[in-house]
């Protein structure tokens, strides 16, 4: 297994700053955030707003030297892109296929493509089968272009489980579209046992992101029901048992990245080398105890 860090935490770093930092903190590589900035180009960078690396879907063809140059400078591959359009966005979805192979034709990194979120005022199977059907025809687009696509296992998709994405994603050609298996999202829907996830998604097992968190309670509403939201916490404090999902990686042959995601408050460097440092010692150690 490969220790990955993704972009999309990091909005405060330059593209050089991105690879060089991830290079010092023993990172073998990237998942690269492949998103627009927003039109205020003075606004404060956040993780959802303004990235100093402004890495989009119009410029990494252009930008695709930048960053080979600095994957060798510094040793960390672009292990994945992290776009945040949709399988129905076509004339993105090309663009982005495009950039991958910028990249690095030989090995181009995985992209990440969502499906609509679910609707709950409509009935859900049509909504999953279309989605399925959305993904078998981006397969063979992605065959003939040479890349792989991944379905991020997310709150709020059609398939926000281990055993819903293997059904979305059965049958359909594994060197070609895989799996991310994210822990952050899961857990906020009940995260089922990662071992059984895990020999569940087979060959489709493409990418993992690691995180955590916990419920934090609001205030009670008109009803006095208590609202819970999410809020991430470092890797030793959350729900999920990351030590034993990622001994559960490696007990299902897992060769793949684990992608640090940490959309908590903290410094950068702070959370990208100690958190990593944590997962480092993790898929290091044979016993994980």
């Amino acid at each position: 297994m490969k220790l990955c860090c993704t972009s999309v935490m990091l909005p405060r770093w330059s593209l050089d700053d991105t690879f060089d930092n991830l290079a010092e903190y023993g990172y073998d590589a990237v998942e690269l955030r492949c998103r627009f900035n927003p039109d205020e180009s003075d606004s404060e960078p956040s993780f959802w707003g303004r990235h100093l690396s402004d890495v989009s879907p119009d410029n990494v063809v252009e930008k695709a030297k930048a960053i080979r140059e600095a994957s060798q400078r510094s040793g960390v591959r672009v292990a994945a892109l992290a776009p945040n359009c949709l399988l129905t966005d076509t004339d993105t979805v090309l663009k982005i296929f495009r950039g991958a192979l910028a990249i690095d034709p030989d090995s181009p990194p995985m992209i990440r493509i969502g499906a609509p979120r679910q609707d709950r005022n409509r009935p859900y199977v049509p909504q999953f089968l279309a989605a399925r059907s959305g993904y078998a025809g981006l397969v063979e687009i992605a065959r003939e272009y040479g890349v792989k696509i991944l379905y991020e296992i997310h709150v709020g998709t059609v398939a926000v489980s281990a055993a819903r994405t293997i059904e979305l994603l059965r049958d359909l050609d594994p060197d070609h579209i895989g799996a991310i298996y994210d822990v952050p999202n899961m857990l906020r829907v009940g995260l089922e046992d990662s071992l059984m996830g895990m020999e569940l998604l087979g060959p489709y097992l493409a990418h993992c992101h690691m995180g955590n968190g916990i419920p934090v309670p609001g205030e009670r509403d008109g009803h006095g029901v208590i609202p819970y939201q999410w809020a991430f916490r470092g890797l030793k404090d959350g729900i999920a048992n990351v030590a034993q999902i990622v001994g559960d990686l490696r007990s299902t042959g897992y060769i793949g990245h684990i992608s640090l995601e940490d959309f908590g408050p903290g410094e950068d460097s702070d959370k990208v080398r100690d958190q990593g440092a944590y997962l480092h010692s993790l898929m290091n150690d044979s016993h994980d105890d």
